[in-house]
Parts: C-alpha cells; structure tokens; sequence
C-alpha cells in the first residue's frame, strides 16, 4: 500500500503544497506519483493544509522544508494538527531543480518559445514544484 504525504516548500509571501504518492517502507515499488499541487498564501498555508485533509484523509504525514519560515509554520502545523507526524526535510537546491522541472514541463508562451530553457524565467509561481522535489527526495531516501 503507497504512502500519501502532503510536502510544503515554506516561504515568506507563498509556500507550495503537493501531495504525492510514494512506496512504503519495505515497498517493492519504485514509482512516486504527484496527486495534487497547489500554492497559496503564507497567511492561508493552514486552511489550505485543513481543506486538502478534509478531501484527503489518507494523507499519512506532512513534510515541510527547512528553509526560509520553516521553524515558524512547523509550529503553527504542529499546532493545528497535533495527530499528523510532521518532520523537516533539507531543502537545499529544491528551486533549482523545481525551475528546471518547471520549464520542463510546462511550454512556453508566445515569443518566449523561441529562448532556450535556460534563459526562461517562469511566469507563475512554482513553489508547489519545490514542495514536490521535497516528496521525491524523501521517498528517495
């Protein structure tokens, strides 16, 4: 049976969310697979966690990255869901490898498809790639 665990990229303004789908522990299975992702405000991050439980009561455990506002939202996590297991992971170069993802996997608009990847910038936020780069590293572990 997979583990279902909702992963959170933190940040000052926006954090992203994704919740993936990975093997257990003793799981043959190799493969993850990304259910849902979202970004959403700082200020709404527990609402937006309440409301993907609410529709994913699955959800085994929260993984939050270590970086900018980490120590302030696992706080605020811990206290507002005290049943589910939470635990930091590192998140060191998850934007890179979340912009890379990204661009990717998402096509460019209009003139832009003319710049090589690496000259792109994206044009939405992607937090929730960098939320889903913290599910893949710890499934990977």
């Amino acid at each position: 049976m997979p583990l279902i665990l909702l992963a959170i990229d933190p940040g000052r303004a926006k954090c992203g969310l994704a919740v993936v789908s990975g093997p257990d522990v003793g799981s043959t299975s190799e493969a993850t697979q990304c259910l849902e992702r979202a970004v959403v405000e700082t200020e709404r991050l527990t609402l937006a966690v309440g409301e993907i439980l609410r529709r994913r009561p699955e959800i085994a455990k929260l993984l939050i990255g270590d970086g900018t506002n980490s120590a302030t939202l696992r706080r605020a996590l811990a206290k507002t869901f005290p049943l589910l297991p939470l635990q930091t992971i590192d998140e060191h170069n998850t934007s890179q490898r979340a912009r890379q993802r990204f661009l990717a996997e998402n096509r460019a608009p209009g003139w832009r498809l003319l710049l090589p990847r690496s000259m792109r910038s994206p044009e939405v936020p992607y937090d929730d790639y960098a939320a889903l780069m913290l599910a893949e590293d710890y499934f990977s572990k």
